[in-house]
């Protein structure tokens, strides 16, 4: 069973990804994030610059994630969040609050 995220009336992080000490659970979570930043990449691939070095604009946004893993908690944060459409930035934190969500309510 999943270790379940803990919110309070406060709550306000919405970058959180991840809250407990279970490295599979942890692992699980950052794929399920990582399928839906690609997602979001291919929705908004028009708004994307193609570097050529890149596969994708679906991974392009991947690009502009970084993780920070301290205590037990794993965030995720924009590089360079400037240059990412607000659009952009807005539904991976919907991303980020939906997985959340789903660690809450459903333990999988």
């Amino acid at each position: 069973m999943m270790e379940q995220v803990l919110f309070s009336e406060d709550f306000t992080c919405d970058n959180i990804l991840y809250i407990g000490d279970n490295a599979k659970d942890c692992l699980k979570i950052i794929e399920k994030f990582t399928r839906r930043l690609q997602n979001i990449g291919e929705t908004f691939s028009g708004l994307f610059w193609r570097d050529e070095h890149l596969c994708s604009s679906s991974r392009w946004l991947q690009h502009h994630i970084q993780y920070h893993f301290e205590g037990g908690i794993v965030v995720f944060k924009f590089r360079n969040e400037d240059e990412l459409p607000a659009i952009v930035r807005s539904e991976c934190l919907l991303a980020c609050r939906s997985l959340a969500f789903e660690q809450l309510f459903y333990a999988a």
